[in-house]
């Protein structure tokens, strides 16, 4: 069992990411490289089309008025990619906060 205490853990930038990306890892598995983050995007962040090697989904945890894959997203959606699916762009207008589990290392 892994219990983890969000609020102890800063954020961190994500420089795989545009500028406005940040993390809480909140677990990782050394062997398979999954890997499972709070993310934060900033008022006005914006990410490009893309792809991960790896399946990943996304539970959307706060934030209001964004548009992913062209699809109004709203507080507690959830969404699945499978590996190799190209998806975005992410539009956060306001900011949000999302929980992203990836099945490998997503990089």
């Amino acid at each position: 069992m892994v219990v983890v205490d969000p609020e102890k853990i800063e954020w961190q930038r994500v420089e795989q990411l545009p500028k406005g990306a940040w993390a809480k890892l909140l677990r990782l598995d050394e062997e398979t490289g999954a890997v499972t983050v709070l993310s934060k995007f900033d008022k006005g962040f914006h990410e490009a089309r893309h792809k991960h090697p790896c399946d990943c989904f996304i539970t959307v945890l706060e934030g209001e008025g964004m548009v992913f894959d062209g699809k109004k997203v709203k507080k507690g959606m959830y969404f699945f990619t499978p590996a190799g699916v190209e998806h975005g762009p992410l539009n956060a207008p306001e900011g949000c906060v999302l929980l992203i589990h990836f099945y490998a290392s997503p990089w």
